[in-house]
């Protein structure tokens, strides 16, 4: 059994317990209480020291080109070098500050991309070699100051690289070792969202799941266990990535506690070398595509909160958003279909929609399985990314949930683009299989449904938009 698979099956929900206990395995953290409000994690990295900064460009160059058009691959755009003007786009519409709200314990900065929970375990780098029109050297994105931060010297390499971090105890401060899994679904959904925005304006973005951890933890200063590299995105040719020197450690909160679990899960998933890219997969036809810009998708999109029990969609807008948002990804997927025109309800496996596994109303059994959690009842349907876990070794695990996160991350962009809405669901593992009638464990639920409220649009740098609580059903 790989570590990954330990961790799976350790961080599985099932009814005979509630999902805020750990499960009675000395592999998993005891001692811990989940959402302490006295322990709540920084949002962001901290820094010591005058460290050189380079405030980002607030008026954002607008692309223009429709979201479904990038997502769906056949949108025609010329090859361009990255300019700041258009990597302050790039990492504003991926990871930047466009809402907050006041709670208790603080102002919460919500980010461009959702985060179960509202934890946001991710932060954001760009490597920079000598020689190109951007700042060289290793920058941290400061999202709240819109600003870059230089860590370290300039990497050696061909072409500039965004690398992202994973921080676990900000999510397992919420959801214990199965934080892992949300560092990825997370992941996921921002690159959805990265790779758009620098594929509309031309530059070239080129995922990696496999790198040389190693020496990318070195590379932007993060020490492995607190903090470890997840994703690579090269922009325009091969990544640089290769340290030229030693970069400021900074923290990722005051008392970070460790979970061994997950560090023996990314130990046992490091790479050695940089792997190909991700395939993109083909471009896929669209009849008579809205022409909203994905700038404008991203700031109006949020996590809904509220469907509309009442008000279905059509098969159009569920075959397209399938399609699209599974262009390059080679995972099961599944549709619990609640009113869809044209679409008995029922569910079934992708593509057939002609000949469900498991006919009827399934309403209720989808409320049960994700938790009592309304929208999986109240959605049009939901969206069930599955996978054969024992199958997978430790690296092909990560990717698995990072290719959820990628289909859910699409899957919300392609409803806001086309009138819906869309919010990432979790579920009771163990009644997986039984629902599915395969030995599959499911990755993540994505819920699309009408909205039963509009989310306030986002703000521009340096100017987030504050938002209230909207609490469910």
């Amino acid at each position: 059994m790989t570590t990954a698979h330990t961790l799976h099956r350790l961080t599985s929900y099932e009814p005979s317990r509630d999902w805020s206990e750990p499960v009675a395995d000395p592999r998993v953290l005891q001692n811990l209480t989940i959402n302490e409000l006295d322990k709540v994690p920084w949002f962001v990295k901290r820094y010591d020291g005058d460290l050189p900064r380079v405030d980002l460009p607030r008026d954002l160059p607008a692309a223009g080109v429709p979201a479904l058009d990038v997502l769906a691959g056949t949108a025609e755009i010329p090859a361009a070098a990255p300019d700041l003007a258009q990597l302050s786009r790039v990492l504003y519409l991926c990871a930047g500050v466009v809402r907050t709200s006041q709670r208790p314990w603080g102002r919460v900065p919500f980010r461009a991309a959702g985060s179960a929970g509202g934890r946001f375990p991710l932060e954001v780098y760009v490597a920079v070699p000598d020689g190109g029109p951007l700042p060289s050297g290793v920058h941290w994105y400061d999202p709240s100051a819109h600003a870059l931060v230089q860590v370290g010297p300039p990497p050696r390499g061909a072409a500039p690289a965004v690398v992202v971090t994973g921080v676990p105890w900000r999510t397992g401060w919420r959801y214990r070792e199965r934080g892992y899994r949300h560092i990825f679904w997370d992941l996921g959904t921002m690159l959805s969202q990265l790779l758009a925005a620098a594929g509309s304006a031309g530059l070239g973005p080129a995922l990696h799941s496999r790198f040389p951890d190693d020496e990318v933890a070195r590379l932007v200063g993060a020490d492995g266990v607190h903090e470890f590299p997840v994703a690579v995105v090269a922009l325009g040719g091969a990544p640089a990535l290769t340290p030229s020197g030693a970069a400021a450690p900074g923290a990722v909160d005051a008392a970070p506690r460790e979970f061994p679990l997950v560090t023996a899960a990314r130990q046992a998933s490091r790479s050695n070398t940089l792997g190909r890219p991700w395939p993109s997969g083909a471009p896929v036809e669209v009849d008579s595509p809205p022409a909203t810009p994905l700038d404008e998708v991203v700031l109006t999109r949020g996590s809904q909160r509220l469907m509309d029990p009442a008000r279905g969609l059509s098969s159009g807008l569920l075959q397209t958003s399938m399609s699209v948002a599974l262009r390059g990804i080679d995972l099961p997927h599944y549709v619990a279909v609640h009113d869809v025109t044209g679409v008995a309800p029922g569910l079934y496996r992708w593509p057939d929609l002609q000949k469900p596994i498991q006919a009827g109303d399934l309403r209720a059994e989808m409320f049960r399985i994700s938790l009592d959690q309304e929208l999986t009842r109240d959605a049009a349907f939901v969206v069930i990314t599955a996978a054969d876990v024992p199958a997978l070794d430790d690296a092909g695990y990560r990717e698995a949930q990072l290719a959820a996160g990628l289909v859910e991350g699409r899957l919300h962009l392609l409803a806001y683009a086309l009138g819906a809405s869309a919010t990432g669901m979790t579920f009771i593992d163990s009644e997986i299989p039984g629902l599915l009638g395969e030995p599959l464990e499911a990755m993540l639920f994505t819920c699309v449904g009408v909205p039963a409220y509009r989310a306030s649009r986002g703000g521009r740098p340096g100017n987030p938009t504050e938002v209230g609580l909207i609490q469910p059903r």
